[in-house]
């Protein structure tokens, strides 16, 4: 391995190291997320919401996703159906500056880390799940509607690349049933949609 492409393998490990930690902080932590003090009860949440399961899965479609972007231009749409999933993209909407050029109490700096980390699953601050007041996100988090949803912006943008994962709690539902059978009524000309489960 070159000498370059090992500095980009290692600093791909160490943005996914953050993300991954991120995600955890928002699901646990109320305070301390640098973890500058001992860990006490009293700093973490009483009740966390979220799913680490998802957490580390969502960001290497993300990643996957913001490459193929970079390196090809393709106009490219993720829905993230994993209801629980939402700390993982806040973790990538923070760590890329996303958060921050919408709302500048979310700097990239330790400020803006505490305030994410205190408004996630929160009252007041985010909701537990991927909600439209979160930059790029046109899916309102409730389980069933993501392949639905990912369908619709395909059809509604041909030249689109929708990406869509389907998370467990919503694989089980009516509307993600009904939304398998949308590539029926695709056309030449509609939009692609790639889902995952």
């Amino acid at each position: 391995m070159t000498r370059t492409a090992e500095v980009r393998v290692q600093a791909r490990r160490r943005y996914r190291r953050a993300r991954d930690y991120l995600a955890a902080a928002m699901i646990h932590l109320k305070d301390n997320v640098l973890l500058d003090r001992p860990l006490r009860r009293k700093l973490l949440k009483p009740r966390p919401l979220g799913h680490w399961g998802t957490c580390p899965c969502l960001p290497l479609v993300y990643s996957g996703l913001n490459r193929l972007v970079a390196g090809t231009g393709w106009r490219t749409l993720l829905v993230a159906g994993p209801g629980h999933g939402a700390p993982a993209i806040h973790a990538n909407l923070w760590l890329e500056g996303t958060h921050a050029r919408f709302d500048p109490a979310l700097s990239l700096d330790a400020a803006g880390l505490a305030e994410l980390v205190r408004r996630s699953s929160w009252p007041g601050g985010f909701p537990s799940h991927l909600s439209p007041e979160v930059p790029g996100v046109i899916h309102g988090g409730e389980l069933g509607y993501a392949l639905a949803t990912a369908f619709g912006a395909a059809f509604d943008d041909p030249g689109l690349l929708v990406a869509c994962v389907v998370g467990d709690g919503e694989a089980n539902t009516g509307p993600t049933a009904a939304a398998w059978h949308s590539p029926k009524f695709a056309g030449p000309r509609d939009g692609r949609v790639q889902p995952r489960i």
